[in-house]
């Protein structure tokens, strides 16, 4: 039945109030959140390693940083400021090289700070553009040592047991031909190995290469 506008107005304005707050929750569209979600965090979209490999070479990264595997000029004489990379690839997410390219300071080791406590590395937030950040984060979070053994020993101290992540955090000096003097977290397996020592504890230990597990622990005094 047809009704003129005035009577769908009155219709309206006499509605029981909770009957027109039902409707508009009803009509209205899912809540849109203002804020950063719950959980929220900063993830890189995807990058071209080939394009980002081009960009370490424009920028002359290799002065400061070797690449196993790559033939770019030698580092410059004294200037190493900063790891080798082709070991890190594995071992950090796409955004810590993000993080690395353009704020240094907040993640650079100790022996690559200098006086002032900052990182050695030079600054390119000036001059790299963001498509270049994305493709050479993405160039280095995809490398990976070559011909590294299956297996590997290194020695060092634990600085702490994690059972809930079955991670050892070990102190250790350079292991040669796969990853130089840190301090880092790895899985163990067997678990089991979690029981065997405690912080403080001194080690020579076994690293599988490919699965970055250590596989077996022997106790130093």
């Amino acid at each position: 039945m047809y009704r003129k506008p005035m009577q769908v107005l009155m219709i309206v304005m006499f509605m029981p109030v909770h009957s027109v707050g039902f409707a508009a929750e009803k009509a209205k569209p899912a809540e849109i959140e203002m804020h950063h979600p719950k959980g929220w965090v900063f993830t890189m979209p995807k990058g071209d390693p080939a394009k980002g490999r081009a960009v370490y070479e424009k920028f002359s990264c290799y002065s400061c940083h070797e690449v196993r595997g790559e033939k770019f000029p030698p580092l410059d004489k004294g200037q190493a400021v900063g790891p080798e990379l082709s070991q890190m690839g594995p071992m950090h997410p796409l955004e810590y090289f993000t993080e690395s390219t353009i704020n240094p300071s907040a993640v650079a080791a100790k022996k690559y700070r200098g006086p002032d406590g900052k990182s050695k590395m030079p600054d390119f937030n000036a001059d790299m553009t963001v498509q270049e950040l994305i493709d050479v984060s993405a160039y280095m979070a995809s490398l990976k040592p070559k011909g590294v053994a299956k297996s590997v020993t290194g020695e060092g101290k634990v600085i702490a047991v994690v059972p809930e992540t079955r991670e050892i955090i070990v102190e250790h000096g350079d292991i040669e031909g796969f990853m130089e003097a840190m301090t880092m977290g790895f899985k163990a397996n067997p678990t089991s190995l979690l029981k065997t020592v405690k912080a403080g504890d001194r080690i020579r230990f076994t690293i599988d290469t490919d699965k970055r597990v250590i596989t077996r622990i022997e106790k130093l005094k």
